[in-house]
This record gives C-alpha cells, sequence and structure tokens, in this order.
C-alpha cells in the first residue's frame, strides 16, 4: 500500500534510510551513527513545508519517497532540525566522529545541481532489498509526482549515481532526463574509485527541458 508520509513513520523512514543510504545498502561503512544519519537527512522533512510518501508491506512500512516543493523550505527545516534536533542531543551521537571524513568530504566535492527556479522540488527515494520488484519504487514517485502538480510546482530534480542503473531506469521510465552529472572522488575511500553523480529532472508544468547552469554546486546527498 502506498499513503502519505505521517509524522509517526520517523523511526522507520529513519531506520531505512540508514539500511539503503550507500546504493542500496547500509550507510554505516561511512557514516556510523545511525541516529545522527537520520535525524540530518530524514529529519527535515518531518518539521513541516514537505512531505512524502511511504509503501506498507503486510503493514509495515519498506520504502520510502521524500521531498520538498521548494529549496527555501527544505533550508529552513535543515537549520531547524540542526538546531533543536541535533545540537541539543549531540552528546547522544556515540558513533559521530566517525562520520567526519564523509562530512569533510561532502564539503570538498559538493554535487551539482539544476536551476532551482525551473526545478524548485527536490526528491529521493529508498527501499529495503526486500520490497524492490515489487514495483512499489514506481508507485511511490508516481503518487509524489501527482502531489507535488497538485501543488503547482513547475519541476523535480534528483540525485543519484551511475551505481543505481535499476534507479536511472526507473526515473527514465516516469520522464526523467539528465541534467547534469560530474565524475566526483567523494566516494572513492568506500567504493574504492570515482562515481558519477547524476542529477535527473522533470518538468511538472510549463515547457521543456533546462539544463543546469555550470558550476551550479550543492553539498552532497547520500546516494539513492
Amino acid at each position: 500500500m502506498i499513503r502519505p508520509l505521517r509524522p509517526d513513520d520517523a523511526a522507520a523512514v529513519g531506520q531505512i534510510a540508514f539500511e539503503t543510504g550507500f546504493f542500496g545498502h547500509s550507510a554505516a561503512p561511512y557514516f556510523p551513527d545511525e541516529a545522527l544519519f537520520a535525524a540530518l537527512w530524514v529529519g527535515p522533512y518531518f518539521r513541516g513545508g514537505a512531505g512524502g510518501f511511504v509503501a506498507e508491506v503486510d503493514g509495515v512500512v519498506r520504502g520510502y519517497v521524500l521531498g520538498s516543493p521548494d529549496p527555501g523550505v527544505y533550508r529552513l527545516a535543515l537549520q531547524a532540525e540542526l538546531l533543536e534536533g541535533v545540537l541539543p542531543r549531540w552528546p547522544r551521537y556515540r558513533r559521530a566522529l566517525g562520520a567526519v571524513p564523509y562530512l569533510l568530504r561532502a564539503l570538498l566535492f559538493p554535487t551539482p545541481h539544476a536551476d532551482w527556479r525551473t526545478y524548485p522540488a527536490h526528491l529521493h527515494i529508498n527501499l529495503l532489498p526486500q520490497a524492490r520488484g515489487l514495483h512499489l519504487g514506481e508507485g511511490l514517485l508516481r503518487s509524489h509526482l501527482a502531489a507535488l502538480r497538485s501543488l503547482g510546482v513547475p519541476g523535480v530534480q534528483l540525485s543519484t549515481t551511475t551505481e543505481n542503473q535499476a534507479a536511472l531506469g526507473l526515473y527514465r521510465k516516469l520522464g526523467f532526463v539528465r541534467l547534469a552529472e560530474q565524475v566526483t572522488p567523494l566516494w572513492t575511500p568506500w567504493l574504492g574509485h570515482p562515481a558519477r553523480h547524476v542529477i535527473m529532472g522533470r518538468r511538472l508544468s510549463g515547457p521543456g527541458q533546462e539544463t543546469a547552469t555550470p558550476g551550479q554546486k550543492e553539498g552532497a546527498a547520500p546516494p539513492d
């Protein structure tokens, strides 16, 4: 079943994000603190102004799509999460130091992004291994795109890598096109080789596609 995100989904979504945050596998090799990972990459979406959907299998959440319709809304939610969630709980993050190498490399090697005026929304999607192959990813994406369209959002973008060919195929199937790409050494310590980040986007209203402006960057997100 695909249904809208609820506040009580935060723990399940955070766990799925951690278990799939390294190219479909656990984020532990580069980000060993599960609680801090969930706070940074899931927490902002539960602070208003954003949303998403979850996929349930036998009544248990097995996948999700999260996103924000506007980069300004997301930045405010992220700031609130850092100030009100992460900093007060910092002593509880027992493995936070293990994430420092990744965080430093993310600052050194930011990923590109598309024009926020044309593609103001962003999203990311993850499914647990046992939930793959059930067309849940397509259902999640279609539901989320319909919700963005109902809000009058002109376009949406996402970041992934060529390590995830199945995801690239799904995005193309639903009308996403490549807007920018860049080979990055960000993941070399954990992958053993550079990765190719790919920014894909889909127009939800208005005329055809618009490519990213060269040099536009943002902080690197975990791979979908």
